[in-house]
């Protein structure tokens, strides 16, 4: 081999040695799950816990594909990086949404995405997926575990969750700890192919979203057909009026069972 070749190829060698070490590589190449748990799920047991958005036969699935192309070409435009799935109050569908939102992002070969179970009084991830993590995220906002330990590939290509385990009464102050507020920076800035996409509390009944506000680049609000009165959706919006609400999707209607009210634009 010439001189000019070995340089060539000592370059290219060096380039992806950096690649791997930064975090950069291209998400169309082989991932292997060498430090995060993996926990496959069989399809049948997404599909009969409504997580649909992979799905080849059931016909909702289309409708969380288009959500996941409006929702991306918004977060594109803008540089965003994270979105935050809230709703007015609970049993509205949030946790599902942003489960097929995550697992529907997780499809585009350009993008990874990572599923974050915020909603430290109920957490809902594990079930959804039918996983059983001894550990999850509280146990990393005290100190008991490092993030490499509680993430999980749940046998999906491109997809990371991070769940929540046990619960937390003053989940408002875990969240407004350092270590959060670290974590809302690491887990944007590692990957730039990676969409985090984090299942919020309802915003009614406490402070836990307005706490944390300043570190997610967009929100997603879902609302269920009929449940809460007009004053209080308008309170739920009015909670996000100066933060970047890309769109309200209204859960469980007559005509659909998911239907997007007001349509996201770049």
């Amino acid at each position: 081999m010439s001189r000019i070749h070995k340089a060539l190829q000592k370059a290219r060698e060096k380039r992806q040695d950096q690649k791997l070490a930064t975090g950069n590589s291209s998400p169309l190449e082989k991932i292997v799950y060498s430090v995060s748990q993996v926990m496959p799920i069989k399809n049948e047991v997404l599909e009969k816990n409504h997580v649909v958005s992979r799905s080849t036969s059931d016909p909702r699935s289309q409708l969380f594909r288009s959500l996941r192309t409006d929702i991306v070409k918004v977060m594109r435009a803008n540089n965003w990086r994270s979105i935050g799935i809230t709703s007015p109050s609970y049993g509205e569908g949030k946790s599902l949404i942003a489960s097929n939102l995550a697992a529907a992002i997780a499809m585009e070969v350009n993008h990874t995405a990572l599923l974050i179970d915020m909603d430290l009084r109920t957490p809902t991830i594990k079930d959804l997926f039918a996983i059983s993590p001894e550990k999850g995220l509280l146990e990393y906002l005290k100190g008991e575990a490092e993030i490499s330990e509680l993430l999980v590939n749940p046998g999906v290509d491109r997809l990371m969750l991070l769940p929540g385990v046990g619960t937390a009464d003053n989940s408002a102050e875990w969240i407004s700890t350092p270590k959060m507020v670290a974590l809302f920076h690491e887990v944007t800035q590692r990957y730039k192919s990676r969409i985090v996409v984090y299942d919020l509390p309802p915003i009614l009944p406490r402070d836990d979203v307005l706490t944390c506000v300043n570190h997610i680049d967009c929100f997603l609000m879902v609302i269920e057909e009929g449940k809460n009165s007009e004053v209080e959706i308008r309170k739920a919006l009015q909670a996000l009026e100066n933060c970047n609400l890309v769109g309200t999707v209204i859960n469980k209607s007559h005509a659909s069972e998911l239907a997007v009210k007001a349509p996201v634009s770049a």
